[in-house]
C-alpha cells in the first residue's frame, strides 16, 4: 500500500467529522420557527359597559273593577282577553230598584219645589200687609218657612243625585282602554258594593321591570339609556332610560330591579318577557379585540408586534365585552396587537403575520 492512499485513510475520518459539523451548524438556520398569527391596531374609540338581562312587562294601572251598587247580573258584555275603550261598557245590573229610587227622589223635589214656590208668595204677601194686617211676628213665622223648604228642597235634590248616580253605577264602564284580564262575575250573579267584577290591564302606560345581579346596585342609577326588545314584537326595539331603581334587594332572587317606563302606544302584551341593555358607563378608551388579552400566571398580557418579534406586555383591562377589551394601562393606540394564536406565544418570539385584521376591529 503506498504512502498516498495510507494518509488518504488516516485523513478521511477527520474529513468525515468536519462535514458533520458543518450540517449540524447550518441545521439550527433552518429549522427557525415561526408562529403564524393575525394581528390588528389598538385603536382610540368609545367604550360601553354594557348589562343585559331578561324581565317582564307591567302595566302600571291594572284596576280590579268592583260593583259600586246591588243588583243582579242582567248583561255580560266582555270576558278575559277582550281589549276595550275607555267608557265602554263591560256589564249590566238589574236596575229596577235603583230606578224606583230616582223616581221617588224626582217626586220629592217636585213636592219641595211647590210648597217652597208657595212660602215664597206667603212671604211677599205677609211683606205687603206688614204696616196693615201682619204682624211682626207672622212674617217672621213665614219667613223661617221659607228657609226651612229651601233647605228639605235641598236635602231632596241631594238625595236625587244619589239614586240617580246609584242607577248609573248598574252600567259598569271602563275607566280607561285596557285589555280585560279576568271576568269574576256571570250572568245571574247578585253583586253588593265591592264585588269584583272584572281585572283590567292599562294598555296606555307599560313599563319593564328589569332583575339585576345584586353586585350592580352602585352602578344602576336612574337615566342610564335601556334598549328593550319583546319576543312578539322581533326586530322592533324601543329605547328610553330607567326610570327608578328600586332600593330593596329580592329576598328570593337576590337581584335589584331597576324600571323603564315604555313610551305611549307600545302595544306590547302585559306580563310578557322583555330583553334590556343597559349601558352602565361609556367613554373614550384604548380597545382591542378581546382575543389579543391572554391570560398568564403574572397577569393578563398583550403581545405587540415590532418587526417579526412581540413583546409581552402586562395590561390594565377596564371595560370588556364578547368582542373587544379596554386597555386603561400598557398598550397605546397604533400599537400593532397579536390577536389569533397569541395563547401560543411568549416574549420574544418570531411571529408570521397571515391576515391581518382590520384597524378598529375591536368594536
Amino acid at each position: 500500500m503506498s504512502r498516498s492512499f495510507r494518509a488518504m485513510l488516516l485523513l478521511l475520518p477527520v474529513l468525515l467529522a468536519t462535514a458533520g459539523c458543518g450540517r449540524d451548524e447550518a441545521q439550527p438556520a433552518a429549522s427557525v420557527r415561526k408562529t403564524p398569527v393575525t394581528v390588528a391596531q389598538a385603536a382610540r374609540q368609545r367604550v360601553d359597559a354594557v348589562e343585559t338581562t331578561v324581565g317582564r312587562v307591567e302595566a302600571t294601572s291594572a284596576p280590579a273593577l268592583a260593583a259600586e251598587t246591588s243588583g243582579r247580573v242582567v248583561q255580560l258584555l266582555v270576558d278575559a282577553g277582550s281589549v276595550v275603550k275607555q267608557g265602554q261598557l263591560l256589564a249590566e245590573l238589574d236596575g229596577e230598584p235603583q230606578r224606583l229610587a230616582v223616581a221617588s227622589a224626582r217626586a220629592s223635589v217636585a213636592r219641595l219645589e211647590a210648597l217652597l214656590a208657595n212660602q215664597r208668595r206667603t212671604v211677599e204677601r205677609y211683606e205687603e200687609l206688614r204696616s196693615k194686617a201682619v204682624s211682626e211676628s207672622m212674617l217672621e213665622e213665614a219667613t223661617a218657612q221659607q228657609a226651612a223648604r229651601t233647605a228639605e228642597l235641598a236635602d231632596a235634590r241631594a238625595r236625587l243625585a244619589e239614586a240617580q248616580y246609584r242607577l248609573d253605577r248598574t252600567r259598569i264602564r271602563s275607566p280607561a282602554d285596557a285589555v280585560v284580564e279576568r271576568r269574576l262575575i256571570s250572568v245571574g250573579d247578585y253583586v253588593s258594593p265591592g264585588t269584583p267584577v272584572v281585572t283590567i290591564v292599562g294598555k296606555d302606560r307599560l313599563r319593564a321591570v328589569l332583575p339585576f345581579p345584586e353586585r350592580l346596585s352602585g352602578d344602576l342609577r336612574p337615566g342610564l339609556p335601556v334598549t328593550l326588545e319583546q319576543p312578539s314584537r322581533a326586530g322592533e326595539p324601543v329605547t328610553g332610560t330607567l326610570t327608578e331603581v328600586r332600593p330593596m334587594v329580592g329576598t328570593n332572587s337576590r337581584a335589584i330591579e331597576a324600571l323603564a317606563e315604555l313610551p305611549p302606544g307600545t302595544d306590547w302584551p302585559a306580563g310578557g318577557t322583555v330583553s334590556a341593555r343597559v349601558v352602565l358607563a361609556s367613554r373614550e378608551g384604548t380597545v382591542v379585540p378581546a382575543g389579543s388579552v391572554v391570560r398568564r400566571p403574572a397577569g393578563e398580557v398583550v403581545y405587540v408586534l415590532s418587526g417579526e418579534q412581540v413583546a409581552e406586555r402586562r395590561v390594565a383591562v377596564g371595560i370588556r365585552t364578547a368582542e373587544s377589551a379596554e386597555i386603561l394601562d400598557g398598550v397605546e393606540p397604533g400599537e400593532t396587537v397579536v390577536v389569533s394564536g397569541a395563547g401560543f406565544l411568549t416574549d420574544g418570539a418570531l411571529v408570521a403575520v397571515r391576515e391581518p385584521a382590520a384597524a378598529g376591529a375591536a368594536q
